[in-house]
């Protein structure tokens, strides 16, 4: 029994696998997750802040942005110069007008075609037209006018003798009959009779004749009237031709409107001008023209005009502007702010640091910066591993025929005494872990035998060897495996480093009828002897972590991580290669049966 492993687990200095997996995993993902951030643009950031943070520049930006004021400030300034521009008279006065109801009907009426009108008509009744039109129009009578001479003349004429027979006769039937008489033959027949000296009877009857025809009758007593004498007197003379020029005059509309007009005793009544003199009244009566006079003249109104385009009126809508703006409430509220500094950039900055470095990544990475605590991954490197997943033995790592019964006969075989026989990787598994399993089955297999040399002989059990020496040596360095603490007294399992003889080679465990680690030498009597370490208070069923670590001659064992022994031995300096392997040495009971040797993984380092 070994005491030391007993004070180690009562102490509890051999802590559980499954704790120091963990802390293992942990560790080495804090290590990966530290090599990510040490690369990684972020970390490159934060430092950078912390350059910025730690500067002159940041601590004199501080106190600047601590030290400002709206007291005695540009905008305080400002802001004073809006209120007293807000208060001055004139300027209230403006402003009283400006919104007013009074304002804008002044200046709808201002541009409203009624007060055009107005001004218009005030010009024209105003300015002299008016009362010329109206002495023009009162000089405009009837008596002594040239439409009453005309008319009195028409009228004289239309009454005359020579007028009135001429509009009897023109173009009369009488008229006509006689002028178509007057170029008839009878008529021309009547004169040659009448005038020949000579008249024979024929002659005479016809002039007779004719004297008693109507035609001629009529004719000539027609020719004779004082009445075709007056006709033909008149026809051509000036006062016909007057007569008929009047009358082109006289008996036109035109003519009788301005007979009716200049006898109109309201004719101003009736003219333009009087329609615009009554207009002009009727809107100078009017309350929009009244207040539009009454307000054009008021002292409101003439300081409007005289402040609309001032410098204080036009400063103070500059101020206006500047003081209601959101740039200049911003800037007031941020002088007046007693927290400018923490909504502040820079704090912002601060607090930006501040939260990157509060990560769990980056608070980790400052955790170990500077410290051992990764030194293990820095120094060391992965040269064999294996965690067993797949669902079978992976051949390019392991072989499962020993290196001796590879030189020798190319397949395993057993020593004279040996209980069991080695398969060629029937006893051996994976899937999740290695299992090499010993069973109680009848099988043939070759033994060693001097001088003969390899004989048949049947064998009770079978069992299984890995090893690594066709693919994995190693001299120096840590070789470590997870395997199940699980002896059986009558079969001995063994995970031991081997050269190219069989001795010596360092156990990372033994367990069955001695449990133990060391390093292990075989006289040359065939006695052997170990080296090392009693493991028998290890709890039987528990998985446990060994670790050999190897440097020259110097050897130091680790169950979990603590060091459990240490020697040095200085014919060991030869590479090493895995060798794991169970061994009957004894009738096992059938309880027991199938006994099985089980690792979890395996890893093996050396320094970088």
């Amino acid at each position: 029994m070994s005491f030391k492993i007993f004070t180690l687990q009562l102490l509890g200095k051999i802590k559980p696998v499954e704790k120091i997996e963990l802390q293992r995993k942990m560790l080495f993902d804090d290590y990966q997750e530290f090599l990510r951030v040490e690369q990684s643009a972020e970390l490159k950031e934060l430092l950078e802040l912390e350059k910025f943070i730690q500067s002159p520049d940041y601590k004199k930006r501080k106190e600047e942005i601590q030290q400002l004021r709206f007291r005695g400030s540009n905008e305080e300034a400002l802001l004073r110069e809006y209120e007293k521009l807000k208060k001055a008279g004139h300027l209230k006065k403006y402003f009283k007008l400006n919104d007013s109801a009074d304002l804008k009907r002044f200046e709808a009426i201002k541009e409203s075609e009624k007060l055009q009108e107005y001004r218009e008509l005030s010009e024209f009744v105003e300015n002299g037209n008016f009362r010329k039109e109206k002495e023009a129009a009162n000089r405009q009578i009837y008596k002594g006018s040239e439409e009453q001479n005309q008319e009195q003349e028409y009228n004289r004429l239309k009454k005359s003798a020579g007028i009135k027979v001429y509009h009897e006769l023109h173009k009369s039937q009488v008229l006509v009959r006689h002028e178509s008489v007057a170029g008839s033959e009878k008529l021309k027949n009547y004169f040659n009779l009448k005038n020949l000296p000579d008249k024979d009877k024929q002659k005479k009857k016809e002039l007779k004749d004719l004297l008693h025809d109507g035609e001629i009758k009529n004719y000539l007593k027609f020719e004779r009237s004082k009445k075709l004498k007056i006709y033909r007197d008149t026809a051509g003379s000036y006062n016909l031709k007057r007569f008929e020029e009047l009358k082109g005059i006289v008996v036109t509309d035109d003519f009788r409107k301005r007979v009716a007009h200049l006898k109109d005793k309201q004719k101003f009544e009736k003219t333009s001008a009087f329609k615009k003199w009554k207009r002009w009244k009727e809107l100078s009566a009017s309350n929009e023209i009244q207040f539009f006079k009454k307000f054009e003249k008021s002292p409101l109104l003439k300081n409007y005009y005289d402040v609309q385009d001032s410098s204080d009126l036009k400063r103070f809508w500059e101020l206006r502007e500047i003081v209601s703006s959101d740039e200049f409430l911003k800037r007031k509220a941020y002088l007046e702010d007693s927290k400018k500094w923490e909504k502040s950039e820079e704090y912002a900055t601060g607090q930006n640091y501040q939260k990157m470095m509060d990560q769990s990544h980056i608070a980790k990475y400052f955790k170990y910066k500077g410290t051992d605590a990764f030194d293990f991954f820095k120094n060391w490197e992965v040269t064999f591993e294996d965690d067993f997943s797949a669902s079978q033995l992976k051949t390019e790592k392991w072989s499962t025929i020993s290196l001796f019964a590879e030189k020798s006969l190319g397949k395993n075989y057993a020593m004279p005494g040996d209980l069991h026989v080695y398969t060629n990787g029937n006893n051996v598994s994976t899937g999740g872990k290695l299992v090499i399993e010993t069973r109680k089955e009848r099988t043939e297999g070759m033994v060693w035998k001097m001088p003969a040399g390899f004989v048949p002989q049947s064998f009770d059990y079978t069992s299984g060897i890995v090893t690594t020496a066709k693919s994995f040596w190693q001299e120096d360095g840590i070789f470590e495996a997870k395997v199940k603490f699980n002896p059986v007294k009558e079969v001995v399992h063994i995970f031991a480093l081997q050269g190219e003889k069989l001795s010596p080679r360092l156990h990372l465990v033994e367990m069955g009828t001695k449990n133990r680690i060391g390093v292990a030498e075989t006289s040359e009597t065939g006695k052997l002897r170990v080296d090392g370490l009693d493991l028998s208070n290890l709890k039987n069923g528990k998985w446990y972590i060994f670790t050999l670590e190897k440097s020259g001659g110097n050897v130091t064992w680790k169950i979990n991580d603590t060091e459990v022994f240490k020697t040095e031995q200085r014919h060991v300096g030869f590479p090493l290669h895995l060798n794991l392997q169970s061994i009957v040495v004894d009738q096992v009971p059938g309880s027991k049966l199938p006994v099985s040797f089980q690792v979890d993984w395996v890893k093996c380092y050396k320094k970088i």
